[in-house]
Order: C-alpha cells, then structure tokens, then sequence
C-alpha cells in the first residue's frame, strides 16, 4: 500500500447537488483535505486521521493554518511487515511537525491503540522524536461512519470492517522537548475531522 497527501488542509468552494438539494462548499466553512491510496491492499490495521479545524485552548481561536494528518498500522516494506508504525504530520501556524517512523535521525517513538465500541470508534495515539512530543485522543460515533465494502485488486474482501467517517472530535497536546523534560507548547480541541479504522 502507498499513501501520498496532496494536501492535508485544502481549501475548496463550489456547489453539490444531491437528491435535488443544493449545497455550498466555501473555503472559510469546509474543512478540505484531499490525499491518493494505491497498491495491492489497505494494511492490517489501517488507520487514517485527519483534522482541519482546531481551536487552541490557550488562546480560544480558531487556527486557521493548524492541520493534522495520520496514516499506517502495520506497512509492508520489500515483503517484510513493519508492526505498528505511523506517518503522523501536525502543522501549526507555519511549523511543521513531523513523526516519521522512517527518520531514524528524529529517533521516532510512537504507541497507538484503536477501539471499536457499540456507539464509537476511537485512536488513542502518542509519539515522539528528539525535538516534539504529540499526544492525540479522537473518536468518532458509528452513527456517523459507513462501513466500506472495500475489495483489493486481487478480488479478496479481508477488510470486513472497515470504517469511514467525517464526524471525529477530540484533542491534541503538543509538546517541545528540552533536555529532560516536555513543555507544552499548547492543547488544541478538533472538530469534523475525517477517519478510517479497519483490523481483520
């Protein structure tokens, strides 16, 4: 599986006309993001976060330029199985912070867990390198997912559970890691974020 992200925080307008309904897209109320999935299959798990439109804790506004984007599970590289990895991106303001599993250099860490229950799925995820620490806590109600009936090239349906939404909420704290302790650079609430969980 390969994953590219043209752009994590994307700003669209037009109109969508749906079962004769018609719906304005305007940059300054839509959360865009737009990304490309290829390969031979989805990797077991699959997780996918994305979220556009956050609020600081500290400051209470609304961020215009703050974007969070994650993706992985468990990537196949040259046949071999890379157990429990991220590719994990949060901009903030015009800095970039970046937990990639393959910058050696950064000395990347990362722990995550994703649950499904009754009325929500949720991603409990925590990673970090020599400069940043992240914390992400989001979940989103199954109410407001669609299961995907997601069939690989090969015409094999593994994925069976398989969900999709555009309803996740939660928080992230970030941090800046100085000698031997993490200062919070701030705490920021997320709304509308987009989703994908899927483990067979």
């Amino acid at each position: 599986m390969f994953w590219h992200v043209q752009g994590m925080l994307t700003r669209y307008e037009g109109t969508i006309i749906f079962n004769g309904e018609t719906y304005i897209v305007s940059p300054d109320t839509s959360a865009g993001y737009q990304d490309k999935n290829w390969g031979s299959n989805y990797t077991n798990p699959w997780i996918w976060l994305n979220c556009n439109r956050f609020v600081s804790r500290s400051s209470g506004q609304q961020l215009a330029r703050t974007s969070l984007d994650v993706g992985g599970g468990e990537p196949v590289l040259f046949g071999l199985r890379l157990p429990r990895k991220l590719l994990i991106a949060f901009y903030h303001e015009g800095e970039l912070y970046e937990f990639n599993f393959s910058k050696i250099h950064t000395r990347p860490r990362q722990q995550f867990n994703a649950t499904i229950a009754d009325d929500r799925i949720r991603w409990e995820i925590l990673a970090t390198t020599r400069k940043a620490r992240i914390e992400i806590d989001f979940s989103c109600p199954r109410s407001h997912m669609l299961q995907v009936n997601y069939e690989n090239p090969a015409g094999e349906k593994n994925h069976t559970q398989l969900w999709n939404g555009g309803h996740a909420s939660g928080v992230v704290n970030l941090y800046r890691r100085e000698k031997r302790k993490d200062v919070l650079i701030d705490s920021f609430d997320g709304e509308m974020g987009g989703c994908e969980y899927g483990a067979y």
